[in-house]
């Protein structure tokens, strides 16, 4: 996975539209990514949530979060099983995603970005899936509230990042003694950039 970076550079925009439609104004500052196995798990409904704590500089910055699935290929991600997050209001905003673990897919990676300029704040990641009834249990994942000393341990995380990014654990939690803060200036707004994905 170590070129898990250029692939969703590379690879992501490339993918064409049918039905998931959103927009973005720059480049990624920074990511992270949670990879979660489901080999065994086919067809069966998935969560995903995590808490963002939103000061963007400007109308257009947000954060960038969705996940898609992957084959057994070290990179063979299925272009239909990208979903995006839906936010709710609140303080701490919580970022959902529900979908159903595709019958070729062996993993679920999280995708966690800070699109634009501003500090955001990332804490309790929560993963669930059904059981046998269908309902919905929640799953451990290593670091999920960022309280490791490592504060990205157990997280893919991009190489390159914007020229004038910080990113430090902070005591400002939702839950815990601190969350994961990015905090990016500078960023220029490319091209409108429509993110638009299909069937692959």
């Amino acid at each position: 996975m170590k070129n898990l970076s250029l692939l969703l550079i590379l690879v992501l925009p490339a993918i064409t539209a049918r039905a998931q439609s959103n927009q973005f104004y720059y480049p990624d500052a920074f990511y992270f990514v949670k990879e979660v196995n489901v080999s065994q798990q086919k067809d069966k409904l998935f969560h995903f949530d995590i808490l963002v704590k939103e000061n963007p500089a400007d109308t257009l910055s947000r954060p960038r979060i969705y996940a898609i699935q992957v084959r057994k290929g070290k990179e063979d991600m299925i272009g239909k099983s990208l979903v995006y997050a839906k936010a709710d209001s609140g303080s701490w905003k919580k970022y959902s995603i529900d979908g159903a673990v595709d019958p070729e897919a062996e993993r679920i990676w999280l995708y966690v970005a800070v699109n634009g300029n501003g500090d955001f704040y990332f804490d309790n990641l929560h993963f669930s899936l059904a059981d046998s009834g269908g309902i919905l249990q929640e799953k451990a994942l290593p670091n999920a509230s960022f309280e490791e000393k490592k504060l990205l341990s157990g997280y893919y995380v991009s190489k390159r990042f914007a020229p004038d990014l910080k990113l430090k654990a902070s005591p400002l939690a939702a839950d815990g003694k601190q969350s994961v803060q990015v905090t990016t200036t500078g960023q220029k707004p490319a091209m409108n950039i429509n993110r638009n994905f299909a069937v692959k």
